[in-house]
């Protein structure tokens, strides 16, 4: 093991770096004092990749650091939820009296009847922590419970949201899809809706609950009972909500849960001020579960085809990713593709030369060639997407 080398790349915070070099550390390196460091190191970094491989390695996350601090107790204390749970995830004795989840939770607890309201900087997630740590230890709270632990801070970026928001994903029944009905209804209350409509989005992942049988588990291949309910409701919602956020995660929701002849209800919004709007309007028509681009439906590619032109490179870049997923093949989708040849963003760039080199147009190669020289690892960027365009290139090959 180089440990200088791993500090430094720890201290930089390139957690690519990180990762690159922990793979070629010897599985015997990763349990002694020098792994300690390492874990100690990318803890305080923030770094829970990098946290997670070390113990995925070997490291153990029970000793304690050069400093005597208890590795779990030091996340718990300071609120950082994606470092606990990289250090808890190879624990799955949680129901032993002594556990490292109990003792997390019994932290995470103390820390909140301590908080000191208006600290410089986001706020620690002790109620993320509290609410993750129940659920493990078979502590269900109500959807009204993980809903108010989310607005004490009401920050969609935030992990207490993202910790409740997950939760309640789960529970996709016609009880927790009436509850949802209300939130994003409420006119009064612009956090309620956001709130409402994230778990709405989530609920179409079709992720089995960390913690054991959901009602999520019904539905990984079917659709889930309220879908139709649902597409109607994000319907009348993408003409009434105001609020961007809102409007970003209706659009989202509603492409996932609609039928590919429902689509064109969103391109109203292909022209909307908000960058990130545009973004999941171009993104939908990737992600929907029947839809592509075709040339049969003009509307659609023409919208599309606008996008790949935005001003914000992220709307570029989806537009140019949703057009890799299409077959259709104009002279006018070509020319738009080809502009884009040279973007200086780097997705937009990748996304359009793969998008022709999928329709048989070597204009696209040179810019391929270029970005595959720049990969050194399967964590470069670029290096999944020409994996996947690899695949597809060689399938079409195979079918000829």
């Amino acid at each position: 093991m180089h440990l200088p080398a791993l500090l430094a790349a720890i201290e930089s915070g390139d957690e690519n770096s990180v990762l690159d070099l922990l793979d070629s550390v010897r599985s015997d390196e990763f349990t002694g004092e020098q792994a300690t460091t390492l874990l100690s190191a990318a803890a305080h970094a923030g770094l829970d990749e990098a946290v997670r491989q070390l113990i995925d390695g070997g490291a153990d996350p029970t000793r304690p650091w050069a400093d005597g601090s208890d590795p779990v107790s030091w996340a718990t204390e300071r609120g950082d939820y994606t470092v606990l749970l990289a250090l808890l995830s190879r624990s799955h004795d949680q129901h032993r009296p002594d556990s490292p989840q109990r003792r997390a939770l019994r932290a995470a607890e103390a820390a909140l009847g301590a908080a000191t309201p208006g600290e410089p900087g986001p706020p620690p997630a002790h109620l993320a922590i509290v609410s993750h740590l129940e659920a493990a230890l078979g502590i269900h709270r109500t959807p009204d419970e993980l809903l108010a632990r989310a607005l004490v801070h009401a920050l969609p970026q935030h992990d207490d949201w993202f910790e409740s928001v997950s939760q309640l994903s789960y529970r996709t029944t016609w009880e927790t899809f009436e509850w949802i009905s209300v939130l994003v209804s409420d006119t009064c209350s612009v956090a309620r809706r956001r709130f409402g409509l994230d778990v709405l989005r989530f609920m179409t992942f079709g992720l089995p609950s960390p913690h054991g049988p959901s009602a999520a588990d019904d539905y990984l291949t079917d659709e889930l009972p309220f879908a139709r309910q649902a597409t109607d409701l994000l319907c009348l919602l993408l003409d009434t909500e105001q609020d961007p956020y809102a409007l970003r995660s209706a659009i989202a929701a509603f492409g996932s849960y609609c039928a590919s002849d429902e689509i064109r209800a969103v391109l109203g919004h292909a022209r909307h001020p908000d960058p990130g709007i545009r973004r999941e309007v171009a993104g939908l028509i990737a992600t929907n579960r029947s839809t592509t681009v075709t040339a049969d439906d003009p509307e659609i590619l023409a919208a599309m085809i606008r996008l790949t032109g935005d001003q914000a490179s992220e709307v570029r870049a989806a537009a140019l990713s949703a057009l890799t997923a299409s077959t259709t093949d104009t002279p006018a989708l070509r020319e738009a593709l080809t502009a884009r040849l040279g973007d200086p963003h780097f997705d937009a760039r990748l996304h359009a030369a793969s998008a022709l080199v999928l329709r048989g147009d070597e204009r696209g190669r040179p810019v391929l060639d270029e970005i595959r020289r720049g990969i050194s690892s399967h964590r470069s960027p670029g290096a999944l997407a020409l994996d996947a365009l690899d695949y597809r290139l060689r399938s079409h090959a195979t079918r000829r």
